[in-house]
């Protein structure tokens, strides 16, 4: 599990609307405060955005990621097996050096993994009790340092970092691949490991608990080389021009133009007959990839980023 400031166990060692109008209207584009009305129980929004893909599409990732990117460039290419979910998803654009690079990834199946249950605490400041000896993580079997890593920071790429206060995971399967004729720390009770100047209280027990290892393939394509023509690549591949459209469609778009970006067009109750046919036609259109949401449109000559949403109480 990704470790993080929390007094709180986990059970695995993997951890990936609108506010309601308060206007008295049946459609609004008036901001909203948060607060639902017995008027107002449920709102249709449209909001539209200025173009910006290097800012709505997150091409930058947590160091771990980066570092998996880097590899992936200066290697054509790198299959990784992971407990976890993928450090890095299907179809996410990242930037490095300037340049910005489409990731593909292909799973390559799974296999599951022996393991034992496991439990572990450390608290900032904490000593083995007197009496007790530390054992260096160094000095541990290369099948527990290798169960250790998985409990500790999580599975490969993927860990946010080590918390600064408190760490207890409980209940979790430690990865033994290879068996546990090795190990010093299965079936061996309460014991204290020290590593990277923390000393650990660790529990690995005799019952056996598999793990699900994945593999997957990863590459990328370069697809721009500046900021600039990454947004002509983007505006070439999803921008969609709304043109043909009836004048509820327009009347709609005007008002969320007129909203600004801060804000949106918003429908009270019951949706009006722009909002029904400008979602029925973005239904039909090629949207953003995941996680992104909404679709990058021209409107009137400009290029936003436009999102239709829903709420209700």
């Amino acid at each position: 599990m990704p470790a993080t400031d929390s007094s709180e166990t986990s059970s695995t060692p993997e951890s990936t609307g609108d506010a309601p109008s308060t206007s008295d209207q049946p459609t609004s584009n008036q901001p909203t405060d948060g607060l639902s009305t017995p008027e107002c129980v449920q709102g249709y929004t449209v909001s539209l955005s200025a173009f910006a893909p290097t800012r709505q599409f997150p091409t930058t990732f947590r160091p771990s990621q980066q570092r998996l990117l880097e590899r992936i460039i200066a290697e054509d290419g790198v299959a990784l097996q992971t407990y976890g979910r993928p450090p890095l998803r299907d179809g996410q654009y990242a930037e490095h050096e300037a340049a910005y690079y489409h990731v593909e990834v292909d799973r390559l199946g799974t296999e599951e993994v022996p393991g034992r249950l496991a439990a572990l605490s450390w608290e900032n400041g904490q000593t083995a009790p007197a009496g007790e000896t530390a054992i260096a993580y160094s000095n541990l079997p290369a099948v527990d340092q290798r169960a250790l890593d998985l409990l500790i920071h999580g599975p490969e790429y993927s860990p946010k970092g080590l918390p600064t206060q408190r760490l207890s995971v409980s209940d979790a399967p430690a990865p033994y691949p290879d068996g546990i004729d090795d190990s010093t720390l299965v079936g061996a009770g309460t014991t204290w490991v020290e590593w990277d100047d923390r000393v650990y209280d660790i529990t690995i027990s005799d019952e056996a608990e598999s793990l699900t290892r994945r593999g997957y393939d990863y590459s990328v394509t370069q697809v721009a080389t500046s900021e600039a023509e990454f947004q002509e690549f983007v505006a070439d591949r999803y921008l969609i021009a709304l043109d043909d459209l009836s004048s509820e469609e327009r009347s709609v778009l005007d008002r969320a133009v007129d909203a600004g970006e801060d804000d949106h067009y918003e429908d009270c109750n019951e949706p009006s007959p722009g909002y029904t046919q400008l979602r029925q036609r973005m239904k039909n259109e090629r949207g953003l990839p995941n996680p992104q949401s909404g679709w990058y449109v021209t409107y009137e000559g400009e290029r936003y980023l436009l999102d239709i949403g829903e709420w209700v109480v």
